[in-house]
């Protein structure tokens, strides 16, 4: 008769109880995703509005056709930002990938489990550290390094070295927890059919978590790309195409943090189309991520 008038009551309690935290926790939650969704809308506002002024006055060939950017004789050339930006941070991945997929292939198949723990610590005090640290540190070490090699040591290569250190935390510990979610059955059945532990890693894993291979690769252009205090401090910072890897060159969000203090109106609206820009192109990484792993685990499902 106890037991049963203890079952009665948890079943009589338990909806109610249950229905307020669900109502309080779904309120928190409503909250959040509002606020986000907010933020980011009032953060797009700004930047169009601010955009306005130079979309108004000046052909939009002029930021890709004037002859070099000298926004106080009208002069407002983007290309050369443009492509800094875009030769840093590709730069960056195409060192950062192979050296990811290295790391989370060693992690989940040739270190033991203490040192590969060790590892994923690592990587997260890494991809924890204040980019400044980076910076500082390319800027007395890596600068006068690449220096010796071809001055003035400034240059695209100290720019892509650093950035390829900054978005490796990040590309590697995706990588590595797509690897370690691979079914044991998967990789228990390749080792009974004789395979070996390199041809499992190389030939199969990689293949199984392509997909998330590229949303690492995306996740960090656009931490890349995004990036400002470092290419500031390594970069050289001149507003002109590099010839080759050893010459200094600006980025957009570099370009932005050292002109906007002292701009006239018509300067910062460029300035702000400039990061109008660099919104656009994060936006569609996001959603690139996104709907890569939206098909991943639709995928999944249908299997």
């Amino acid at each position: 008769m106890t037991a049963l008038t203890f079952d009665k009551q948890i079943g009589q309690g338990s909806p109610k109880s249950l229905f307020t935290v669900e109502a309080i926790l779904k309120a928190i939650l409503a909250f959040c995703f509002t606020l986000g969704c907010l933020a980011a809308l009032i953060v797009s506002i700004v930047i169009l509005s601010g955009s306005v002024q130079a979309l108004k006055e000046v052909p939009v060939l002029r930021f890709l056709t004037d002859q070099n950017w000298h926004p106080t004789t009208d002069l407002y050339n983007l290309k050369p930002m443009i492509v800094g930006s875009l030769f840093t941070s590709i730069g960056a991945l195409v060192l950062a990938m192979p050296v990811a997929m290295g790391i989370a292939a060693a992690t989940n198949f040739f270190l033991s489990p203490f040192l590969a723990s060790f590892t994923r610590r690592l990587l997260f005090v890494m991809a924890s550290m204040p980019t400044v640290i980076f910076g500082f540190w390319g800027l007395t070490e890596i600068v006068p390094l690449i220096g010796s090699i071809n001055a003035p040591g400034v240059s695209l290569a100290s720019g892509i070295f650093i950035l390829f250190l900054m978005i490796l935390p990040t590309t590697a510990l995706l990588i590595d927890m797509a690897v370690a979610k691979i079914p044991k059955q998967l990789v228990h059945g390749a080792y009974a059919l004789g395979a070996k532990t390199y041809q499992i890693c190389f030939l199969m894993a990689f293949k199984v978590v392509r997909a998330a291979l590229v949303s690492a690769a995306l996740l960090g252009l656009g931490r890349a790309l995004g990036e400002t205090i470092v290419v500031v401090m390594v970069t050289g910072n001149k507003a002109a195409i590099p010839g080759g890897v050893f010459d200094p060159v600006r980025t957009l969000t570099a370009n932005v943090a050292l002109e906007m203090g002292y701009a006239s109106p018509l300067h910062g609206s460029v300035l702000c189309l400039s990061i109008l820009l660099l919104f656009v192109i994060a936006s569609g990484l996001a959603f690139g991520v996104h709907y890569i792993d939206s098909m991943r685990e639709s995928t999944r499902v249908d299997v």
